[in-house]
């Protein structure tokens, strides 16, 4: 099979920003499913792909078929 048109995701390295849309989408579902991070500052500002990634784990670890899905969508879009 080929898969030369596949897009891969960037290796990232700790402190690679992460793309403003991607910063907002991140941070709404911080706000929305608060529960899956009660050790998360709210108000922190979300700068780097490494922050989005650690949201999207734990958007899939702790929250229901809605956070899995909000996780999906930010997930996509880095």
């Amino acid at each position: 099979m080929d898969s030369s048109h596949l897009v891969k995701e960037q290796p990232a390295s700790y402190g690679t920003p992460a793309p403003l849309e991607v910063i907002a989408m991140a941070q709404q579902a911080v706000h929305d499913f608060h529960e899956c991070f009660w050790w998360w500052d709210e108000k922190a500002e979300i700068k780097t792909r490494e922050e989005v990634r650690t949201i999207v784990e734990n958007l899939r670890k702790a929250g229901g078929h809605r956070a899995w899905w909000t996780a999906q969508k930010i997930h996509k879009c880095l």
